[in-house]
This record gives structure tokens, sequence and C-alpha cells, in this order.
């Protein structure tokens, strides 16, 4: 059982309220009575009342009136199958967050330019889903299809390249794990992959066609730079240049049908990538099918109504035997 208006319940608090307040007029009626009222017909009035009936009536009042309190806070229970419908494409975000992206030929770091481009991109999506996935030598599904954008956007935040599952960069089991995301949502979408293009198995390519051939495209982001910087590998302590491969990055965006863009520190590359998104994408209609309770109120305003009709065909005063002559 579930209650929507909880708060309605303080009214119950002038049930003892109202039945003084009743009570009290109807001592108020018979002193105005008596003392304007010569004394045999304030006694022959008395005698007509009943104090049973009279009872019931301010009894079937408060009833009433608790009924009526009850159908304000709108109980509900048992449940009914609903189905929603909204619209809007599907979009999964795979952020490369290896080691390399701590790189600062993009300012502050690749890492961190990757999340605030995704950061404004988010900022302007309405009714699409949003999914996100890092990955380094292994991916991690960090938040499945949403339109809840706030959670999202707390996802966003506590990426980094610490909470890399394993050390490295595979960008092919980064779209597998895409593909999956995919399936279990409507199927179909876009992928946006942001990575500087490093992929050591070298199998991003062929995954690309799995995920085109599901009706997926992708969109690339490259972020870094072609001079590249110096990364530390922590474990080894050895030191190699990461470059951007924008190569790679193109050839997959290629494959799926979508297009590359390169980071840059201005983020208007953003707004090309979304405006590309929705001249190219079509929106789906989702349907899912959700269980929500059932409004019982309209049970206790019937009853209140019943009561108060009764109330008012009941008569205060006492029934008159028929003499049978």
């Amino acid at each position: 059982m579930n209650i929507h208006a909880l708060h309605f319940l303080y009214l119950l608090i002038f049930v003892p309220l109202l039945a003084w307040f009743i009570l009290r007029s109807g001592k108020a009626s018979s002193k105005r009575l008596q003392r304007y009222a010569e004394p045999e017909f304030f006694q022959i009035y008395l005698g007509k009342l009943s104090p049973f009936y009279r009872g019931l009536k301010l009894f079937l009042l408060l009833l009433v009136f608790v009924l009526v309190i009850i159908a304000m806070i709108r109980p509900q229970w048992d449940f009914r199958e609903q189905e929603l419908q909204s619209r809007g494409m599907d979009i999964v975000f795979a952020i490369d967050v290896s080691r390399s992206m701590d790189a600062t030929d993009i300012q502050p770091n690749r890492l961190t330019r990757s999340i605030l481009q995704v950061s404004a991109f988010v900022d302007q999506l309405d009714t699409d889903r949003v999914g996100i996935i890092s990955f380094a030598g292994a991916p991690t599904l960090e938040c499945p299809l949403t339109d809840d954008y706030e959670a999202v956007r707390m996802v966003l935040s506590s990426l980094s390249s610490d909470s890399a599952a394993r050390y490295g960069t595979d960008i092919g089991r980064a779209l597998d794990m895409a593909r999956i995301s995919f399936n279990a949502g409507s199927g179909g979408g876009v992928l946006i992959l942001i990575s500087d293009g490093e992929d050591i198995p070298g199998n991003a390519v062929a995954k690309a066609r799995d995920l085109a051939s599901d009706g997926v495209r992708i969109y690339t982001m490259g972020v870094g730079s072609q001079q590249g910087a110096l990364i530390t590998n922590p474990y080894t302590g050895a030191e190699h240049v990461s470059r951007l491969d924008a190569a790679t990055l193109e050839r997959i965006a290629t494959i799926s049908g979508g297009e590359f863009f390169h980071i840059t520190p201005s983020a208007s590359e953003i707004q090309i990538v979304l405006a590309q998104i929705y001249r190219n994408e079509k929106e789906h209609t989702r349907t899912r099918k959700t269980f929500l309770y059932r409004e019982q109120y309209h049970i206790f305003a019937i009853a209140a109504l019943i009561l108060l009709t009764l109330e008012s065909l009941i008569s205060s005063y006492r029934r008159q035997e028929r003499r049978v002559k």
C-alpha cells in the first residue's frame, strides 16, 4: 500500500474539534430556545427530539469528515500495468581512461578534456538515453543506458586513469561492451568513442564492423596531438611518447558511416558532433512496461457521499407510533 499525500493526515486532529463544535452549537441552540420560548413548549420540543438519532447524525458527520480526509491522502494499492513511450536516441560514450590519457599535450590533460566534452554534450540532450563505458586494458560499464542525466554527470566526475580495470588500451573490447549495451536496450544507436587511438591488440576495426552490422553508427573523437607527450609506465617505470593515432580512429568511424573529430581546447567540435548526430540519426520510439499503484481514493469519496446523503435523510425527532383504532 502507498499513500500519496500523507501530510493531509494532520487534518484528523480536527475531528475532536468538529465534534465539540457540533455539540456546543446544539447546546447553544437549546439555550437560546429556552430563553425565548415558553417552558411548556420547550419541554414538548425536547420530548420530541431523539438522543439516539441526534447522536447517529453526529457520528455520521464525523465519519464523513474522516472519509474525506482519507480520500485526500490518496491511498493506493493493487497494481496496474502501463506502457510508457518515449522518443529519442540511445547514445553510448566509450571513454579511454588508460595512462596515456594523462598526457598533457592538451590542457589540462587528455582525460579531463574528454570528460568536459562529454559533459557539455550531455547538457544539451533532452529525451535521449546515455550510457558510459570506460576502458583501458579492459572495459567497464560505468552507467547503462539511462535518461537520468544527473547520474551520468556523477559517473563522469568519478572517472580517472586510476579507475582503469587493467593497464593498457584495448579499443576492441570496449566496442564489444558497447555492442552488449545497445542490445540490452532497443538495438542500434550511436557510439561516441573518445580516445587517443592507441590500440595495443589492433582488433578495433574488426569490432567496429560488428557494431556497424547491428545498425550502430560510430563517431570517434581523437584527443591528443601528433607530437605526443611523454608517458611513464607506473609499474615498470618505462617511458614512451604517446601520440594521437588519428588514422585508426578515422577508419573505425568510416566503417560504420560515422565521422572522426579532433578534440580541441575550444570545445567547438562538440556542437558539430551533436548537429551531425541529429542530422544523420533517427529518433526511436521506446516502449517499456511499468507497474503503477491503483488510485483508491474514489472508494472513500463515494462512501462519504453516501453517508452524507443518509445523514440528511435521518430526522432528529422521535418516531411517532401509529395508534390503532
